[in-house]
């Protein structure tokens, strides 16, 4: 019998990756004032044992906590929101694209799948390979066991284009 890791009986995977997307384009963030921040907001909504134990962040939760805990710290874009049929390829372009024309910069985007229920960071990707800056155990995909569609025995992640979230530099939410 293993211990269980730190995380293991939550779902807050999406508030890690919040806390870590924004430490990435920010300066002089206190990262566990922010962590509080967001907690204190789910508390309020009635919402955080729920999302603790069972759900996890949805993407609406996420949102939420964009706009009412995160604020003017960062300028967010969802440019894949309502566009749930992108294919894989115009999909790591448009990754790649941000990533190399934004100096401070991070994708923050959910995979799902029969493997996968987890919000990540990313943290570079080139033509082959998506790595991630993560509060769980993950590294890196290879392109190529990917699709952003339904999951193959070939193709076992996937990448989900409409709770993928843009994030750099310190202006509005869009």
């Amino acid at each position: 019998m293993e211990p269980f890791y730190q995380g293991a009986l939550d779902s807050l995977c999406g508030v890690y990756s919040i806390v870590n997307a924004v430490r990435k384009v920010t300066k002089n963030i206190d990262s566990q004032d922010q962590f509080a921040e967001i907690i204190t907001y789910l508390d309020s909504k009635k919402d955080l044992c729920n999302i603790i134990i069972h759900e996890g962040v949805s993407r609406q939760i996420l949102s939420g906590i964009f706009n009412e805990v995160i604020g003017d710290k960062v300028k967010v874009h969802s440019p894949f929101w309502k566009k749930p049929d992108t294919d894989l390829e115009t999909f790591w372009n448009e990754m790649i694209n941000f990533l190399d024309n934004e100096d401070k910069h991070a994708i923050l985007i959910c995979l799902g799948g029969r493997i996968w229920d987890h919000w990540s960071v990313v943290d570079s990707i080139t033509n082959n390979q998506i790595r991630f800056f993560d509060s769980d155990s993950l590294k890196r995909l290879n392109r190529n066991r990917c699709t952003t569609q339904k999951e193959t025995k070939a193709r076992p992640h996937i990448l989900l284009p409409t709770h993928t979230y843009f994030i750099s530099g310190k202006k509005k939410i869009t």
